[in-house]
C-alpha cells in the first residue's frame, strides 16, 4: 500500500518527535508521527519519568520520617516494592495517553510500526502484524532516540546482565546490584535501589564520579552515595569479573548510543556515524528536507535539549531559519540529594581571572523550616565584569534553582544585576541571591569572615 498527503512525516514519539509534530501542526502541516513502541519514548517510558517517579517516592518517605520536627508521628512501614513498581507503571501509561491525547487534539495522525527509508523520499512503515505501507512526503524529521550500550565482554542477556530499562522492570529489589557507570545514569540507580536496600556497588573507570562535572561538586554526590550505603569505585580497572560474580544483578550504565542505524538512511544522502546523524545549525542533514533532532543525532542525550531540537526542526522544516543555542544546558543528577550545574563543563577556569560566591543551605531560613539543610548554592563569575558564567546547586529542588542560573548567564547578567533582584522570602532561591551577594563579600545572611 503507497500513501502520501503529508506535509511532513516525523518518526519517533519521544519528547524531540511529539513537540517536532506539535509545533509543525499549529504552523499549519498535514504531520504523520511514526512511532515502533510507546507514545513518550524512552524519556516517559523508561527514563526521566520512571527514574524521577522512584525518586519522588523515596523522597516522601525520607519527609515522613522527619515528620516529628514538625509533632507529627507516623506510623511508617517499609515500602512495598511491587505497590511502588505498579503505581510508577500506573503513572508512566496515563502520561503516555496524554502524549496520544496531545497528538489527537493537534490532528496528528499517528501510526504504530518500524519505520525505515526506501528511497530519499519513500519510508516503509511495517506495522506489529506485519503489514507493510510506504509512505512519500519531501519532509521528514527523524527523532528515533537511542538505546543503551553495552560494556565489552558483557552482553545484555536482560536477566543478570541487565540495562537501565530492565532495571525499571525488575520484580524485586536485588540484594546485591553492581554497577558499571558513573555518569548520571549510574549515580540516579545507584541511590535510589540502596535506599530501596540493595547492597550497591558502583564503579566508574574515571578518577571522578560524573565524569566532565566539576570536581567539587562530584565529589559531594560521592559522599551523598557512601551516606545511603553505597560502595563507590572510582579510577576502578576495566575488570570486575569477581564483583559481578557476586552479585545478584549487574547493571550496565556506560552511556547510550544513537538509533540512526535503524533508519536505512543508506537510501538517502543522509550522513551518519556511530556517533548518530549529522545536521547543520538548522538541524537538516545532508539530505535536502531531511531534519533529525534529539538522542539520534548524538549531541547532548537530554530530554529538554530533545525537545527544544524537534521545536526547532519543525519551524525550520516549515520554512523559517532559526538556531538553536545551546550554550547554556543545565545539568541535573537525581542522587540523594540532588545536583545540579550549568556552564561549568564550558569553563577554562583560572583562578585569578574568576570569582566565586556560595551559601549553605544550612543558613537557609526556608531549607530549615523545609528539614533539608544539606548542600550549598555555588555561583561562579568573571572577576572584572562580575558577569555570572557558572553554577552548581546541591541540595532540595537543585533541578529547579540551576534554571534561575542559567536564564542570569543566558542573558549575561552579572553579581550585581542579581543582588539588586527581589527574591521571595521565605525561598530556597533566596540562596542563589546570596551566593551572588557572596561573591562580592556583601552578603547580610552570613557572619563576616575572619
Amino acid at each position: 500500500m503507497e500513501k502520501g498527503n503529508f506535509d511532513l512525516i516525523v518518526v519517533g514519539s519521544g519528547p524531540a518527535g511529539y513537540s517536532a509534530a506539535v509545533r509543525a501542526s499549529q504552523m499549519g502541516a498535514r504531520v504523520l508521527l511514526v512511532e515502533r513502541s510507546a507514545a513518550g519514548g524512552t524519556c516517559l517510558n523508561w527514563g526521566c519519568i520512571p527514574t524521577k517517579f522512584l525518586w519522588e517516592a523515596l523522597h516522601l518517605e525520607a519527609r515522613i520520617k522527619k515528620a516529628s520536627n514538625y509533632g507529627i508521628i507516623a506510623d511508617l512501614k517499609a515500602i512495598s516494592f511491587p505497590d511502588l513498581t505498579e503505581k510508577k507503571n500506573k503513572t508512566v501509561e496515563l502520561l503516555s495517553r496524554g502524549v496520544k491525547q496531545l497528538m489527537e487534539s493537534h490532528a496528528v495522525t499517528v501510526i504504530e510500526g518500524t519505520a525505515a527509508f526506501s528511497a530519499t523520499k519513500a519510508i516503509d512503515v511495517i506495522s506489529k502484524n506485519g503489514v507493510k505501507t510506504v509512505y512519500f512526503c519531501d519532509k521528514y524529521i527523524l527523532a528515533t532516540g537511542s538505546s543503551p550500550t553495552a560494556f565489552p565482554g558483557y552482553a545484555f542477556d536482560h536477566d543478570k546482565i541487565i540495562d537501565s530499562t530492565d532495571a525499571l522492570n525488575l520484580k524485586e529489589v536485588p540484594k546485591t546490584l553492581l554497577i558499571i557507570g558513573g555518569g548520571a545514569i549510574g549515580v540516579e540507580f545507584a541511590s535510589i535501589f540502596a535506599r530501596l536496600g540493595s547492597s550497591v556497588t558502583l564503579v566508574e573507570k574515571e578518577i571522578q564520579l560524573l565524569p566532565g562535572e566539576d570536581p567539587e561538586l562530584a565529589d559531594a554526590v560521592k559522599k551523598s552515595l557512601q551516606r545511603d550505603g553505597v560502595k563507590v569505585n572510582t579510577g576502578a580497572p576495566a575488570s570486575f569479573e569477581d564483583m559481578a560474580k557476586n552479585s545478584d544483578k549487574l547493571l550496565i550504565a556506560t552511556g547510550r548510543r544513537s538509533n540512526a542505524a535503524l533508519l536505512n538512511l543508506e537510501q538517502t544522502a543522509v550522513r551518519y556515524s556511530n556517533k548518530g546523524i549529522e545536521v547543520n545549525k538548522f538541524l537538516e542533514t545532508s539530505q535536502k528536507g531531511i531534519y533529525a533532532a534529539g538522542d539520534v543525532t548524538g549531541n547532548f542525550y537530554l530530554a529538554y535539549t530533545a525537545q527544544a531540537e524537534g521545536v526547532c526542526a519543525a519551524e525550520n522544516a516549515m520554512g523559517t531559519k532559526i538556531v538553536l543555542d545551546h550554550a547554556v544546558i543545565p545539568k541535573v543528577v537525581f542522587s540523594n540529594p540532588p545536583a545540579a550545574s550549568v556552564g561549568i563543563a564550558n569553563l577554562n577556569l583560572k583562578p585569578g581571572n574568576i570569582i566565586t560566591g556560595s551559601f549553605a543551605f544550612a543558613a537557609s531560613s526556608r531549607a530549615f523550616i523545609e528539614s533539608e539543610r544539606r548542600g550549598w548554592v555555588k555561583i561562579i563569575a568573571e572577576k572584572v565584569s562580575g558577569k555570572i558564567i557558572g553554577g552548581m546547586v546541591l541540595g532540595t529542588c537543585a533541578e529547579e534553582l540551576i534554571t534561575v542560573i542559567a536564564i542570569a548567564i543566558k542573558h549575561r547578567m552579572t553579581l550585581h544585576n542579581m543582588t539588586r533582584e527581589l527574591f521571595f522570602h521565605p525561598s530556597l532561591s533566596e540562596a542563589i541571591h546570596c551566593a551572588c551577594e557572596d561573591a562580592l563579600a556583601k552578603c547580610v545572611d552570613l557572619p563576616k569572615k575572619i
